[in-house]
């Protein structure tokens, strides 16, 4: 490939004049199927300060849209909430009183092919639910379709709060988790499609920080009853869903569309209103030329007959874009992260109810503090680079618990107890810098802009079947009346994450620093995962127009 070359683009692309900016519309063919001259400058113009842009360059300009991205990703704070909440009222007193069984030697148990069902249940609906959002987010659009899932959201925790028994607290969580599968493809999608480039590993990792943001209020909260005897115990902590999605439609009517969306829809003159509100002042007068570059790149997928159905997931390069969003979070499933058992394994692993719930608390705030530190890792090493280094701690830490049981006083000194616990928390901090957030970012970065929605529908899918293999065995694995595997389940998890740590090194791209126009170019050129990195972009294959130009 030729060096890089900046200058030759930069004197190229200041060749347009300034009145090239005084078009509302962008002028094409009339079969869309090239930008004119004075369009593809401007493209060329945004792609030079897309990598010139300094990330407190990007979050002046931008501000607006991190904002708007950071009220729709909150959608995630309540489905890691109800998602998680089931899972620790295993260990709530009040919970197994009421709905729970005797067992002899251990009081009151929920039983395990119930804790199965209703852990199941969104996981089951997330495979669903995934599927169908990505019908409504292309028909009507990211605003109108997250605004009709958090009025369904409502209607289903009445349905939590009020449910009488076993059985209709189980149906609710399956009708409820084909909502969550929803928000699992909307928040990082829309967040992707909003902000630049050197905002958006920043802001689609906030989704991230967003389901430790549930998962931390809600061990809290059930804190807070864990004392509690009767049926309140666990209904209030049900019914105080009902504040996010009040909060996010009170804000959401002036929250714009998705610019890529309105682009795909023809609507040129509304994707330049939407960058106009996602911008400061500053910005607009560049947003032409980053509207250039969005259609340039939305012309480009379609030169590569990049379709726009499931099927088209699952042809040339696109199908390995899936296998990579996909396999992320099945890495990640099977990390062995325990926050969705973890007072529950706290507890039987030999603490009392008080203090596995403290330590339940203690490792969902070190995973606040630290996917909000994630930034740092992101920018610092790239996204293969610390997924890489996650992964590796990850599985050091879940071997030295898992050997700590073959001590020969483990049953009878409670030392190792804490010990465990302890490092189960130092590796929820690692797992919160590097593999909790770079799923949600590579996932959100590695599909066609054309296919974003349905590929992230798919790999919420994949995501929720990989889970729900955990869901169903991590009961049977630990629960008393089973298994009884207590910390020892970690040899199961430790194993696993060999093959995960195979799969990262060998097919892993670094997304990182790059336009989503380059990286369509890098998955139609085959380039392998480990060379994505240093690649240089011959610009001549993506701008025609450039043929005797030097390269980017």
């Amino acid at each position: 490939m030729e060096p890089k070359s900046e200058v030759a683009m930069v004197e190229h692309a200041n060749t347009c004049s300034d009145d090239d900016h005084k078009h509302d519309t962008l002028a094409a063919t009339e079969d869309g199927g090239k930008l004119d001259a004075t369009d593809e400058r401007k493209a060329i113009q945004a792609t030079l300060s897309e990598h010139d842009l300094t990330i407190w360059e990007a979050l002046r300009r931008y501000k607006k849209a991190a904002l708007w991205s950071m009220l729709v990703s909150m959608s995630i704070i309540m489905r890691a909430y109800d998602i998680e909440i089931t899972g620790n009222f295993y260990a709530l007193p009040a919970f197994r009183e009421h709905l729970g069984e005797h067992v002899d030697g251990h009081g009151m148990e929920i039983p395990v092919q119930w804790q199965v069902a209703m852990s199941m249940g969104p996981i089951v609906g997330q495979v669903a639910g995934a599927w169908l959002a990505a019908v409504p987010m292309d028909s009507v659009g990211r605003k109108k379709t997250l605004a009709i899932y958090l009025i369904m959201t409502s209607a289903l925790i009445f349905m939590q709060v009020f449910a009488p028994n076993r059985t209709v607290l189980t149906v609710s969580m399956y009708l409820a988790g084909i909502i969550w599968g929803g928000y699992h493809v909307l928040a990082p999608v829309y967040a992707s499609e909003v902000l630049p480039l050197r905002l958006r590993g920043i802001f689609i990792a906030y989704v991230s920080l967003c389901y430790v943001m549930g998962q931390f209020i809600q061990t809290g909260i059930t804190r807070a009853f864990v004392s509690w005897s009767s049926v309140w115990a666990y209904k209030i902590p049900y019914a105080l869903q009902w504040v996010w999605p009040v909060f996010i439609l009170a804000f959401l009517y002036w929250c714009p569309e998705s610019p890529w969306w309105l682009i795909r829809q023809n609507r040129r003159d509304d994707a330049k209103k939407a960058l106009d509100r996602l911008s400061s002042k500053q910005g607009h007068a560049h947003n032409h030329d980053v509207l250039a570059m969005m259609v340039k790149t939305d012309i480009y997928e379609r030169q590569l007959e990049v379709g726009a159905t499931f099927r088209d997931c699952f042809k040339g390069p696109n199908l390995r874009r899936l296998e990579i969003a996909s396999a992320v979070f099945i890495v990640q499933n099977f990390s062995g992260n325990p926050v969705g058992f973890a007072v529950y394994l706290f507890e039987q692993t030999g603490l009392s109810s008080e203090n596995a719930f403290n330590m339940g608390i203690g490792l969902n705030g070190v995973g606040f503090v630290r996917v909000f530190c994630s930034m740092f890792p992101i920018i610092w090493f790239g996204r293969r680079r610390a997924w890489m280094y996650g992964l590796n701690y990850n599985i050091a830490c879940l071997w030295v618990v898992a050997f700590m049981c073959l001590a020969p006083d483990y049953k009878t000194n409670q030392a190792y107890s804490w010990a465990q616990a302890s490092i189960l928390t130092t590796m929820q901090l690692v797992y919160s810098l590097t593999i909790g957030p770079l799923a949600y970012v590579i996932s959100s970065e590695v599909p066609s802009t054309r296919l974003r929605a349905k590929t992230l529908s798919l790999t919420a899918t994949f995501n929720g079947m990989s889970y729900l293999v955990i869901t169903v065995a991590g009961p049977y694995l630990l629960n008393p009346g089973s298994a009884n595997t207590g910390a020892m389940i970690e040899f199961l998890w430790g194993g696993l994450s060999l093959f995960s740590f195979a799969w990262s090194f060998f097919r892993l791209p670094e997304t990182g620093d790059r336009t989503f126009e380059e990286i369509d170019y890098l998955f139609e050129n085959r380039v392998p995962a480990r060379k994505f990195r240093g690649y240089i972009i011959d610009e001549t294959h993506i701008f025609p127009n450039m043929k005797n130009k030097e390269s980017i």
